[in-house]
């Protein structure tokens, strides 16, 4: 039985949605992947470890589009002719769409062909696009004036057979926020592959190549809505009572956040290393050479209080005692299982005493570590993707 997902991104990129499709097949689905690229030279087709990835060039102009996306419909007509084409060659039973903007596009293909339609929400997206740093500047603002983002939701999330949202609190949310059938509505955790966040899996040169310094780790993608601000100033003061403290920040950045300058404005750009982008692979790797894992995201969003980053998941699988900010869900994951610490005042000088007290109790750093690697065993993929694979089971028996 054929599946379609949608990706309005670039593929292999993402490891959510790589490590789905992998379950799927694995189940007995077989399952093709549209994507663009933004590059001239590229695959068109690609079998990538057994999912069928099928690619179109996306250009600068549409790729703009994309952010007014609910008030020019260029952006839909360029999805809706790709998927369709794709429906016609292959006749799909189900279309799996990642994220929330192109529901329109699934329920186009729902209506047309009587497929089943699953929309996934990586995460709570009307509430984290208003946020982000596109539709803060002048002309993002005036998109955001016209962009009733809640109402699309409502409308498309309305429509699906399936809907998939990261944790139980965000599940529960879009239920009392739209009214949804309990019974189509369920969570998954984006926690990792118990094949990969192990020690078995360690490059040990990189360990090596930390070996003498005193680390703290943020994996994750690199922008204003991560909270590294407080972090990298708290380095000003944290390189003076731990002088071989090294920050390392493992990701991409996505404009305007610049952890560089911001670096070199607290003169601490020497003492972090930024490490660029890095396949979930070598991941792990990083955080072995790690002694304390952070992420202090701002907590004013409601997305952000219902949640959990993969990140947590893959830094208590690796053991390391981990600092988050008061974002709601999170503060009482880490507290409650007492594998770190959150920030009552979300500041640079919370951060450092965070920090301090870790480093200054060797004993609980390691209970911290051994609380977590204990706890990850219920929080692998393996485990955490059976409610999935279940109601594909049921849904496309109909």
């Amino acid at each position: 039985m054929k599946i379609l997902m949608l990706l309005e991104n670039e593929f292999p990129s993402d490891d959510r949605v790589e490590k789905e499709a992998l379950s799927l097949i694995n189940s007995g689905y077989e399952v093709h992947l549209a994507c663009y690229s933004r590059n001239d030279n590229f695959l068109k087709e690609e079998n990538y470890k057994g999912i069928y990835i099928h690619r179109q060039k996306i250009s600068w102009l549409m790729h703009k589009f994309s952010a007014a996306i609910l008030i020019l419909p260029f952006y839909f007509w360029y999805w809706e002719k790709f998927a369709r084409n794709l429906q016609k060659k292959f006749s799909y039973k189900a279309i799996h769409v990642h994220d929330l903007p192109l529901s329109r596009v699934g329920y186009s293909l729902k209506k047309k062909y009587k497929v089943k339609l699953i929309c996934d929400q990586h995460e709570f997206y009307s509430n984290w696009i208003i946020y982000t740093a596109h539709y803060n500047i002048f002309l993002g603002k005036i998109v955001k004036l016209f962009s009733n983002w809640p109402s699309y939701e409502k409308k498309y999330l309305g429509k699906a057979d399936l809907i998939i949202t990261v944790e139980e609190p965000l599940r529960e949310l879009y239920l009392r926020k739209y009214h949804l059938n309990p019974g189509k509505v369920i969570s998954l955790p984006n926690t990792p592959l118990k094949r990969i966040f192990n020690v078995k899996k360690i490059d040990q040169n990189i360990v090596e190549r930390y070996k003498n310094n005193y680390v703290l780790t943020y994996v994750g993608v690199i922008d204003i809505l991560r909270g590294l601000d407080l972090a990298i100033e708290a380095m000003v003061e944290i390189k003076k009572e731990i002088p071989n403290i090294k920050m390392l920040l493992v990701g991409r950045a996505v404009k305007p956040c610049d952890p560089i300058s911001l670096a070199k404005q607290y003169k601490v750009e020497d003492i972090i290393d930024f490490i660029g982008w890095k396949n979930i692979e070598e991941l792990p790797s990083y955080i072995c050479a790690s002694d304390i894992c952070f992420l202090t995201p701002p907590v004013h969003r409601e997305e952000v209080n219902n949640t959990i980053a993969t990140k947590i998941y893959q830094y208590i699988a690796m053991g390391k005692p981990i600092i988050v900010s008061s974002a709601e869900l999170m503060k009482n994951f880490v507290e409650s299982n007492q594998v770190g610490f959150a920030l009552k005042n979300n500041n640079s000088k919370d951060f450092f005493d965070k920090v301090i007290q870790i480093y200054s109790n060797k004993e609980m750093a390691r209970q911290m570590g051994e609380k977590g690697k204990e706890l990850s065993e219920s929080y692998f993929w393996k485990e955490t993707s059976k409610p999935m694979i279940k109601k594909y089971v049921t849904l496309l028996k109909k």
